[in-house]
């Protein structure tokens, strides 16, 4: 039996396969900073969908829920790291983009003791007059953390 013939997509321009990558760097480096949760929320669109349910967290949508889920996680943390690479343009029509890329997230809580992630986020982008946004966020591990429980799909 012969592999499936790999899936064309359109070409993505160099412009925007970069402002796309740097949308997902944006996020990390909010992310990282624990406290500009309106960075984290100019990646996403006012009704985003925000699904960490791969990893075991709720699904949320909107700015509100999203801005909460920070709010609560930089409450809970002392210091973050999240370093990305492999990022692949998945799909790609003119104004509409998927990205997937590698995350390797560290962090250490507030009460002692770390995490490690080992991971894909796969994020879900359309063009907009404030440049390319994230419509949905989902992410996967490639490593379950140590001591994680598995999650159910």
């Amino acid at each position: 039996m012969s592999p499936a013939a790999p899936r064309l997509i359109e070409a993505c321009p160099i412009e925007d396969r970069l402002a796309i990558q740097d949308l997902l760097i944006a996020y990390a480096h909010a992310v990282d900073s624990l406290h500009d949760i309106d960075g984290i929320l100019a990646v996403f669109v006012e009704d985003a969908v925000f699904d960490l349910s791969g990893i075991g967290f709720p699904a949320l949508e909107g700015h509100a829920a999203i801005g909460g889920f920070f709010r609560d996680t930089f409450a809970a943390m002392a210091a973050h790291a999240h370093y990305l690479s492999n990022f692949a343009i998945t799909a790609y029509e003119g104004d509409r983009a998927s990205i997937r890329a590698y995350v390797t997230g560290m962090g250490r809580y507030a009460a002692g003791g770390g995490i490690t992630v080992h991971g894909r986020y796969y994020f879900d982008v359309v063009r907009t007059a404030a440049g390319w946004k994230a419509v949905r966020y989902t992410m996967d591990f490639l490593i379950p953390p140590e001591g994680a429980v598995p999650v159910e799909g």
